[in-house]
This record gives structure tokens, C-alpha cells and sequence, in this order.
């Protein structure tokens, strides 16, 4: 039997972790799958979905990790993401990103604009 005294504490746990933010979603437009014909970075791409973000060469051999918070702020017709990622150690990463809406979307790394990622479209 719990104390009299516990049960105000335990109160207090449950409230923090029911108030506690849910973890940011990524829009719509950016869950896919990335590729970029880049010279060095073919054989890679960078998979979104609404919790998650992951590079590899293939979606057996792609890391995965949550995303946590997302950053969103307009640049003219771009707009930049900052995409705030913990792994399973729960070592946190951030990746940012300039978005243009233009030709089903195009991704740009803010610190690599030569590299540039088209959404990949589904093939029947």
C-alpha cells in the first residue's frame, strides 16, 4: 500500500509526463524518399516519414532516427528546415535544409547547395 505522502508525488510525475510536448511531425510534402545525382552520392538517398529521418543506399541499409523538433522559417519561395534527430544512445543531430515547392519539391543542404535531393516518385 502506497503512503498517503507518495501520492501527491506520483500526481506530479503523471501530470509532467501527460504535459510533456509530443514530438514534432514532418509536413506532408517532405515525407518520401530523397535521391541526388551528385556526383559521390548517387547511390544514397534520405528517407522522411512523419517521425523519423534516415540516409543510406537502400531502406534495408538506412539509419533511422526520431525526430524530435522541427524548425520552419520562410526565405523568399525556400523555406528553411531545421530537423532536430536523437538516435536509440539518444545522441542528438540536427540537419538543415532549404525546401523549394517547385518540380515536386527539391531539398538543398544549408552548409552543401551543390548537393540538391528530388522526392523520389513512386514507380507502378
Amino acid at each position: 500500500m502506497w503512503p498517503m505522502r507518495s501520492i501527491p508525488c506520483l500526481l506530479a510525475m503523471w501530470l509532467c509526463a501527460a504535459c510533456a510536448p509530443e514530438p514534432d511531425q514532418a509536413p506532408a510534402y517532405l515525407i518520401g524518399i530523397w535521391e541526388t545525382r551528385a556526383e559521390g552520392y548517387a547511390d544514397q538517398h534520405i528517407f522522411i516519414d512523419q517521425d523519423r529521418i534516415g540516409f543510406g543506399t537502400s531502406a534495408i541499409a538506412a539509419n533511422g532516427y526520431r525526430i524530435t523538433k522541427i524548425d520552419e522559417t520562410r526565405e523568399g519561395i525556400k523555406t528553411l528546415f531545421v530537423v532536430s534527430y536523437q538516435d536509440a544512445e539518444q545522441a542528438k543531430y540536427q540537419l538543415a535544409f532549404y525546401y523549394e515547392p517547385s518540380g515536386g519539391g527539391r531539398i538543398t543542404f544549408k552548409n552543401q547547395d551543390h548537393l540538391i535531393w528530388i522526392k523520389k516518385t513512386a514507380t507502378t
